[in-house]
C-alpha cells in the first residue's frame, strides 16, 4: 500500500533491515504455528540424554538434583484428590549473579518494599495472602480439589498456617536458587496417573474459575493437555523469546510422563552443555533462545517446550524400550 511505501522510505538501511527481518521472522513464526511439527522448530530432549543422566552423573550431583527437587514432609495432605491446581512459593531472585534476597521472614515479606527489597509490591501481599484468603473460598467453590503449594525450605514458618487454610502443602527439601529449580516444583503433579493438574502461580488465583474449566473440558475429551503461550516473540537482538508453554497457565491429564525423573536429567543435561538452545524457524535459519540458562528466569518454560511437552506428547517416557531401560537399572 501507498501508506507503507512511505513508512519504509522514511527509514534508514539499518531500520528497514531490522524492520524486514523482523516481518521474515513474524512470517516464520505464523508457517511454525500453522504448518511445521514441533521437531522442526525446538530441539527435543531424547530417551539418549535421559540414558546418559543415569550412567553419567556422579553420586553427589544425583544427591544435590534429589535436594533441587525433593519433597521433605506433606502437610494436610489429600491422596484422594482427582484435580490438583499445583503451584510454586519461594522468594528469591529471579536472575543469578549479584546478592540475593535476605532470609525471608514474616517482617521482610509483609514490608520487603520499604525496605528496599522489591520495587513494586511487597511479597506477602501479592503471592502468600491469596493463599490464605483465596484457597477457602476455592476449596468451598470444589471440595474434590487440592490446592497444592510446593514451599521454599526457607519458608517453612508458614507451612502450618497455609495448610490450616486449606492448602495442602509440600514442603520441599530446597529452599531455590534463584527462579530455578522453585518454579520448577509446580510441575512435579504432573506424574500422577489418573488426575488433572492445573499449573498456575498464586498471583493469578483469582482468575481460576477459567483455567479450571479449560482443565474439565480437556478431561472429558482425548486431549492431553492445553496451552497458552508466552505472549513475546522476538527481542531487539533477534533472540527468539518465543516459548509454546507459560509456565503458569497450562493443564494436563497426569501420568503422561516420568516428571522428577525427566526434571532431574534435564537440568543436569543443561548444567553440561548438553541441550542444544536453538530453535529452526523457517527462512531465516536458526536462532538463539533468549532464556534458557539454570537457574535463571524461563528455564521452567524452557522444560517445558523442550523436554516435558516432547516426552508427554509422545509418550517416550512410557515405552516399552524406556521401561526395560528402567527395570534393568533396579
Amino acid at each position: 500500500k501507498k501508506s507503507d511505501f512511505f513508512k519504509f522510505n522514511s527509514l534508514s538501511f539499518s531500520q528497514l533491515g531490522e524492520k524486514l527481518t523482523r516481518m521474515v521472522i513474524h512470517s516464520s513464526l505464523f508457517t511454525i504455528l500453522h504448518s511445521m511439527s514441533w521437531p522442526d522448530v525446538f530441539p527435543i530432549f531424547t530417551e539418549e540424554q535421559i540414558d546418559d543422566f543415569h550412567d553419567l552423573a556422579t553420586p553427589a550431583e544425583k544427591a544435590e538434583l534429589e535436594k533441587w527437587y525433593g519433597v521433605e514432609r506433606i502437610l494436610n495432605p489429600k491422596p484422594d484428590a482427582r484435580e490438583i491446581v499445583s503451584i510454586s512459593l519461594f522468594w528469591k531472585k529471579v536472575q543469578s549473579g549479584g546478592e540475593n534476597y535476605p532470609e525471608p521472614t514474616r517482617e521482610i515479606l509483609q514490608n520487603a518494599v520499604e525496605l528496599g527489597y522489591a520495587d513494586r509490591f511487597n511479597p506477602w501481599d501479592h503471592y502468600i495472602a491469596p493463599l490464605l484468603e483465596e484457597t477457602p473460598e476455592i476449596i468451598a467453590r470444589h471440595p474434590e480439589l487440592s490446592v497444592r503449594v510446593h514451599v521454599a525450605k526457607d519458608l517453612e514458618f508458614l507451612a502450618e498456617e497455609l495448610a490450616e487454610a486449606g492448602n495442602e502443602v509440600y514442603l520441599m527439601k530446597s529452599s531455590s536458587i534463584n527462579q530455578a529449580p522453585g518454579s520448577l516444583w509446580r510441575f512435579l503433579p504432573l506424574g500422577e496417573e489418573g488426575k488433572t493438574i492445573t499449573v498456575t502461580d498464586t498471583d493469578r488465583l483469582n482468575d481460576l474459575e477459567n483455567d479450571l474449566a479449560r482443565t474439565r473440558m480437556m478431561a472429558a475429551t482425548a486431549v492431553g493437555s492445553w496451552r497458552l503461550p508466552v505472549p513475546n516473540d522476538l527481542t531487539a537482538d533477534f533472540k527468539v523469546c518465543y516459548l509454546p508453554i507459560i509456565a503458569c497457565q497450562f493443564g494436563v491429564k497426569g501420568g503422561l510422563l516420568e516428571i522428577a525423573e525427566l526434571l532431574k536429567a534435564f537440568t543436569w543435561n543443561c548444567l553440561h552443555g548438553k541441550v542444544e538452545p536453538t530453535v529452526i524457524l523457517p527462512n531465516c535459519g536458526p536462532l538463539p533462545m533468549v532464556r534458557h540458562t539454570w537457574p535463571d528466569y524461563c528455564f521452567d518454560e524452557f522444560f517445558l517446550a523442550v523436554a516435558a511437552y516432547p516426552q508427554g506428547s509422545r509418550g517416550l517416557c512410557r515405552s516399552h524400550r524406556s521401561c526395560a531401560r528402567r527395570n534393568s537399572r533396579r
